[in-house]
């Protein structure tokens, strides 16, 4: 089998790793806008078949059916990050790649944004067709990884370690994944203030994660009064009826019950970005350095009731307001108020994470009474999964520490502040 080639794209929340056998998934399954293809020529573009994919030398996919301005062909596919890429891994002289009638990439032009030099066959560029974010579709490749996780070559690797270095590279996963969020968050926080954002974002996590980029569109489509008692949802959800992604979507996950409910909570408490903020300031801030003992200290299951009763008035479930709390307002939390809300984002509930994540947790030896289920080391896990089980070893600074308590630790406190005055 040949080796899969990853790259580093731009994701929404940061940068990650994106195999080029997701791209080939994304061919295979047809997961693509394919009204009207035009290849780069500007030729009509049908797929009648997409091919037999090939994990052995030569094209990607072989003995594809096509459709090019109305004639019927048949030949092979080639899939790449770029045009250029073509010429990178010497196809034009290799005999294996005569028969390549369509070469897919994923962006136009070369790796350095240049022209490329003309090709023999027609280019179809995927970027414009993509119906979700990248990062979607990486971690739609990882939950596959993750039903599979007993089978994957690097899992015993991972188990092998001792159970402090294991939750030691998933704290530090999580720690990047965290910087990325705060990074985002804080650039849309500078660009439409707090309560915009938190408006943005909720609609954004509500509509998660199928149907993200559609919610993230009506969100920017709103003026200020519409998120008070002006949105008709109904009309929201005609207006976008043809980018709903419906196809197995829960009855409670469907875009036009959470439209609903979204407007349920701007009814009756119109100003919850502003409440949000106020409880928020009297947030609790702890030295804990377990999840259990944190969670304690600070009371986190008082300041959660406070935030599903009284801010978003028990509309939204535990699940996904736990989802909210950590993908969207911990990290606006961070970049209004300053540090100090990375222990709270790590040492969190877990929100909407599939069972397998959990299947992980259980057969990585990671639960134990102290450190229960946390969103920090479900996304330490997503981190891991997303990077095919890379992750940079544990250097001897990290074992010569004095901090007794480990790098783990260490990761989930950084800029913890003072203790300020519990919930009122």
């Amino acid at each position: 089998m040949r080796p899969d080639i990853v790259q580093e794209v731009q994701g929404l929340y940061g940068p990650f790793s994106l195999s080029e056998r997701i791209i080939q998934q994304i061919w295979m399954q047809g997961d693509f806008y394919q009204d009207e293809l035009r290849t780069e020529s500007g030729k009509a573009l049908k797929i009648l078949d997409p091919g037999r994919w090939n994990t052995n030398e030569g094209p990607d996919f072989k003995e594809a059916r096509l459709e090019l301005e109305g004639i019927e062909q048949i030949g092979d596919v080639e899939i790449h990050f770029r045009a250029d890429d073509w010429f990178h891994h010497d196809h034009e002289c290799n005999p294996n790649f005569t028969r390549v009638l369509l070469h897919v990439v994923l962006y136009p032009g070369g790796s350095s944004g240049a022209a490329v030099a003309e090709l023999p066959m027609e280019t179809l560029v995927l970027m414009p067709l993509l119906e979700r974010d990248l990062e979607s579709y990486a971690m739609d490749a990882a939950l596959v990884d993750l039903e599979q996780v007993g089978e994957l070559p690097w899992f015993d690797t991972f188990v092998a370690r001792p159970v402090s270095e294991r939750r030691a590279i998933l704290a530090e996963l999580a720690a990047a994944r965290w910087r990325q969020k705060v990074a985002y968050r804080k650039k849309r926080l500078l660009a439409i203030g707090w309560s915009r954002a938190c408006h943005e974002s909720a609609l954004e996590v509500l509509g998660y994660a199928r149907n993200r980029g559609v919610m993230h569109k009506i969100a920017q489509s709103l003026a200020a009064a519409d998120f008070g008692t002006g949105l008709d949802t109904g009309e929201l959800f005609e207006r976008y009826r043809g980018e709903w992604k419906l196809s197995g979507c829960r009855p409670a996950n469907h875009p036009k019950v959470r439209l609903e409910q979204y407007a349920r909570i701007c009814r009756a408490n119109p100003d919850w970005p502003d409440q949000l903020r106020e409880v928020l300031t009297r947030a609790i801030h702890s030295q804990e350095r377990e999840v259990a003992a944190f969670r304690k200290s600070t009371q986190s299951k008082e300041l959660e009731r406070v935030i599903a009763e009284k801010v978003f008035q028990g509309v939204i479930g535990d699940k996904r307001l736990s989802t909210l709390l950590c993908d969207a307002i911990f990290p606006l939390a961070e970049s209004e108020f300053g540090a100090g809300w990375a222990p709270y984002w790590q040492a969190w509930y877990a929100g909407d994470f599939p069972g397998g994540f959990a299947r992980f947790h259980r057969q990585g030896g990671l639960v134990d009474r102290r450190e229960p289920v946390s969103n920090g080391i479900m996304q330490g896990i997503l981190g891991l999964f997303l990077n095919k089980g890379q992750f940079e070893p544990i250097d001897s600074r990290h074992e010569k520490s004095p901090c007794k308590e480990g790098l783990f630790e260490r990761c989930l406190w950084f800029g913890v502040k003072k203790n300020r005055p519990g919930l009122v």
